[in-house]
């Protein structure tokens, strides 16, 4: 071991007393105290990364549960370009087409 821990004489002091009532030195409690921390430190760390985990897994099974989802793939579309050309389909439906137009209210000026 090659680290050192400055400590307060106050604090040492007791630290000693405490070491000597249990018949240990002062270094024996202290490297107690400094595993426990290290051991508490590695359990919130593994209980993060569970918990990061679990979360995401719920996310993605919410994220499949979605309505859209369930419908992927129900229909087919002979072009294999749409979505690269989606919107001019859109447009071009929206153009074409009055229907919406009337329901809301518009009347086409052109």
């Amino acid at each position: 071991m090659s680290h050192v821990f400055k400590v307060p004489d106050d604090l040492y002091t007791k630290l000693a007393a405490y070491a000597a009532q249990h018949n240990q030195t002062a270094e024996t409690p202290f490297l107690s105290w400094a595993r426990s921390v290290a051991h508490t430190l590695e359990e919130s760390t593994t209980s993060s990364r569970a918990e990061l985990e679990s979360s995401e897994q719920a996310s993605e099974e919410e994220s499949l549960k979605s309505p859209l989802l369930q419908i992927a793939g129900m229909f087919a579309i002979d072009e294999l370009d749409w979505a690269d050309k989606h919107d001019t389909y859109l447009a071009t439906e929206a153009l074409t087409t009055d229907h919406h137009f009337t329901q809301a209210g518009f009347m086409r000026l052109l």
